[in-house]
């Protein structure tokens, strides 16, 4: 029986999780799966996630792999999964890639989402944040141009990481305000980003420069030094992570 690389695709609702990766005595993502996939092959199977996630922050289509000797089929491997994991993780695709493929390091490029809500609703609770005050998107758009491109992000990496290459590329930020489907009453903000890869609480430190450039905290062009300055003692605080959202991999 030849070994599999298998892919999977997967959501879940980060609140109830420490993250992805596994920690001792804390609940995550990936020990969660790792006991489901324990139960449907009789053995310890090692699972490889394409990044981690804080404590709190959502999937949409994380990315992960495993390495298998099996004859079950993908579908049957996939509701398998779904029939023992808790309905906070969902698997939504199970695909044969090649062998050489790597979640972490074949990686291009990461999309996340972060949802901002303009009014309070129960229907977003722990899954939004949720700004009272007036909110200029405009200028939030102008703002987000100074991020695009080649830059050293070391003004938007929280400590507690020990990278020293703090150089990452963005590609786009999107920045859109859509009713929400629930309750037509709610406004959002919808920011999109997409790079290279992300510093330790990278996307959120970003966001909440973006964030306080709405509130009209800071100017337009206090983003440009605040970047240049390469430290993080003069950016804005981070937004919370229950709004962000791993939301693609693209390989």
């Amino acid at each position: 029986m030849e070994e599999k690389n298998l892919k999977f695709k997967i959501s879940f609702l980060g609140k109830e999780f420490f993250g992805w990766q596994k920690q001792k005595n804390k609940r995550t993502v990936q020990e969660e799966i790792e006991n489901a996939l324990r139960k449907i092959f009789n053995k310890d199977v090692k699972l490889i996630g394409c990044g981690r996630t804080d404590s709190k922050v959502n999937g949409i289509n994380y990315v992960a792999n495993i390495r298998i000797n099996t004859k079950l089929n993908l579908l049957n491997i996939k509701n398998a999964l779904n029939s023992v994991l808790p309905s906070s993780i969902y698997i939504k695709e199970v695909e044969e890639v090649p062998l050489d493929f790597h979640s972490r390091y074949s990686v291009k490029k990461k999309v996340y989402r972060y949802i901002i809500s303009l009014k309070k609703t129960p229907f977003l609770n722990d899954l939004a944040y949720f700004i009272k005050d007036k909110i200029d998107i405009e200028k939030m758009k102008e703002a987000a141009k100074f991020f695009i491109g080649r830059h050293d992000f070391k003004s938007f990496q929280s400590s507690g990481s020990s990278i020293k290459n703090t150089v990452r590329e963005i590609y786009r930020i999107d920045i859109k305000r859509k009713k929400f489907f629930i309750d037509e009453d709610v406004d959002l903000i919808i920011i999109d980003i997409e790079g290279s890869g992300f510093l330790y609480k990278m996307v959120r430190n970003i966001i909440g420069c973006l964030v306080y450039v709405g509130k009209r905290k800071i100017k337009i062009e206090d983003v440009k030094e605040i970047i240049e300055k390469k430290d993080r003692k003069f950016a804005p605080p981070p937004v919370p992570a229950n709004g962000l959202y791993f939301k693609d991999g693209k390989y």
